[in-house]
């Protein structure tokens, strides 16, 4: 007895979307879609609940979609969403020219998306260096005193090489951007 498998173009494993070309986007998609259903509920219950307690649970939700980006093109939805968020919590106008967020971030102290993913990155590099990650990881990078013999002033500093990329999906990824923010 034989039987046909049936080609899946998305599945979810272990929370993460897959699909059948390997990108993000499928992820990314799912991901918009719990914030946009968060966001509406956080509009309903905002007249009951502190602030403070919205803006953290703001935090708490984009926290969630933290390890699928790097390409600014799919950074810029979660951003503007984080935006709507803060106005809603804020009772700002959507639609005025004077309804600046970056005000609002500030007196609500919450990070916005894109430093958040500013931020993510040296940290990892920082626990990478440190050897405080699982040993699987311990090939990731490579030391620039690994490469050469001879002195010169990369290997005086903790600097990783920039391994050779043909693509934007290598220049965005974390194997590239890591050493790239560490080596500044």
């Amino acid at each position: 007895m034989t039987k046909s498998l049936n080609e899946e173009f998305c599945i979810q494993y272990l929370g993460v979307m897959l699909d059948s070309h390997l990108n993000w986007k499928a992820h990314i998609t799912h991901i918009m879609k719990k914030i946009k259903r968060n966001i509406g509920l956080i509009s309903e219950i905002r007249y009951y609940i502190s602030t403070h307690t919205l803006a953290l649970s703001i935090s708490h939700i984009l926290l969630d979609c933290l390890g699928s980006y790097t390409y600014e093109i799919s950074i810029k939805p979660t951003y503007i969403l984080q935006k709507r968020a803060v106005q809603i919590i804020t009772f700002s106008s959507f639609f005025s020219s004077h309804s600046h967020t970056i005000p609002i971030f500030k007196s609500l102290k919450i990070v916005k998306f894109f430093d958040l993913i500013k931020f993510t990155t040296p940290v990892f590099m920082y626990k990478f260096y440190k050897n405080l990650f699982l040993p699987m990881f311990s090939n990731f990078f490579t030391s620039v005193r690994n490469i050469h013999n001879y002195k010169h002033r990369t290997c005086f500093y903790a600097s990783f090489a920039l391994p050779s990329s043909r693509t934007n999906y290598g220049i965005f990824s974390l194997r590239f951007q890591g050493p790239k923010t560490w080596n500044i």
